[in-house]
């Protein structure tokens, strides 16, 4: 398994570049995961699909996900407040929104 990063400032193209790497590598034969972190799905546009919370399959080999991590967050905090019930009802202490 080989991992690539590609960063770089706002608009310096690192989702071009991104998209593009990851589709080569894809029509190469390499099973490929593309990542993007931005908010917008500029990742969808420069593929021509949507991107989101769920990977996507764009072509064959290559599969494209937006991971919410704020999602993630609140998920995983509320399953730790679920374990951790009794423990809070004794200390008294007040559960968080989810």
């Amino acid at each position: 398994m080989r991992t690539l990063l590609i960063t770089g400032p706002g608009g310096a193209g690192r989702t071009t570049v991104a998209a593009a790497t990851a589709l080569t590598a894809a029509r190469q034969g390499t099973r490929t995961l593309l990542l993007g972190t931005d908010r917008d799905d500029t990742l969808g546009a420069a593929l021509g699909v949507r991107t989101g919370p769920a990977p996507t399959p764009v072509e064959p080999g290559l599969t494209a996900w937006r991971p919410d991590a704020a999602q993630g967050f609140r998920d995983a905090l509320a399953a730790l407040q679920d374990r951790a019930a009794s423990a809070l009802d004794l200390l008294g202490a007040s559960r968080l929104d989810p």
